[in-house]
């Protein structure tokens, strides 16, 4: 019997076991934030860019690297018979830290912890599907970055829920507030793709997205602070709630498009992940984003896992 017959059948023994033996899912809790107020319906494009920065230091955490298929980057269906891209690529995952004038340090998603030095904490048999290898240098992980640092972090705003966006919560204060979009799924599953970042005694802080406005080209825009610091954009497609951010930040307007673009190459080409919760709306989400860059190009964008 060959591999390619093997590795199916051997996960669907996994999943009938899984059945058998009951599986229960990790369900962390979930809270409600409540926005703030804001002026943003009523200020153009160009006000919200160009007000004065209330986000003073914006630095980006390289936690380490993943080797992962092309085809979940890009959908490779979209790609020209000519490109030269390679069936595996070498990726960064990144962590985003930011200082608000009157709030302190945050954290957007949170990269890597010191596992990935070896191999990493995701486990299962689909895992490997995933990430196939990955590599880091000793004191890369989050963990040592923050606390050469020396930040006092005041919570994790998350782009979603996959595993190599949360991987590094194992080796943070598990009292942070984590924030993600209203909806986002966690996913856990015994044997198959497991992790143990979240546990059913985690609380999630939910950012109702469908609370935002309507702001061309985005459909959905939230005001997190109420004071345009920080922008939440709802980028559903790789995953069901996906946000990406939009920081005014003293050094320029910052967009982080997480993964609904996770390479430069991907953005510049309009290709969307090839990984998705719905093509459609990762296909959405991803013109949108354009369009956003080819209006206002002095906005320096942030692909997911791509400087």
């Amino acid at each position: 019997m060959s591999k390619k017959i093997k590795i199916p059948l051997l996960v669907l023994i996994v999943l009938i076991l899984v059945v058998v033996i009951g599986y229960h899912p990790v369900k962390p809790t979930r809270l409600v934030y409540t926005l703030p107020p804001s002026e943003l319906p009523e200020k153009s494009w160009d006000e919200i860019l160009n007000s004065s920065p209330l986000i003073d230091q914006f630095k980006v955490l390289n936690t380490g690297s993943v080797k992962v298929p092309l085809s979940g980057m890009l959908n490779t269906d979209k790609l020209s018979e000519t490109h030269d891209l390679k069936e595996f690529l070498w990726v960064d995952v990144f962590v985003f830290l930011f200082h608000h004038t009157d709030r302190g340090w945050f954290m957007i998603d949170t990269g890597l912890d010191s596992t990935f030095q070896e191999d990493g904490n995701i486990k299962g048999f689909l895992a490997t599907n995933f990430i196939i290898e990955s590599k880091q240098q000793k004191s890369q992980n989050i963990a040592a970055q923050l606390k050469r640092e020396n930040k006092d972090v005041k919570g994790i705003f998350f782009t979603h829920l996959h595993g190599d966006h949360t991987a590094g919560l194992p080796e943070l204060n598990s009292s942070i507030p984590k924030y993600i979009g209203k909806g986002e799924e966690y996913l856990d599953i015994p044997l198959l793709y497991h992790a143990n970042h979240l546990t059913s005694n985690s609380q999630l802080i939910e950012l109702d997205w469908s609370q935002g406005i309507d702001k061309l080209p985005f459909s959905r825009v939230i005001d997190i602070f109420g004071d345009g610091s920080i922008l939440g954009v709802h980028t559903p497609g790789h995953s069901t709630s996906h946000l990406s951010y939009l920081l005014m930040t003293s050094d320029g307007p910052k967009l982080l498009t997480g993964d609904a673009s996770h390479t430069r190459y991907g953005f510049i080409n309009n290709i969307e992940p090839g990984w998705v919760d719905d093509q459609l709306s990762a296909e959405n989400s991803l013109a949108q984003l354009v369009e956003f860059h080819e209006m206002f190009p002095n906005v320096e964008v942030i692909y997911g896992h791509q400087r």
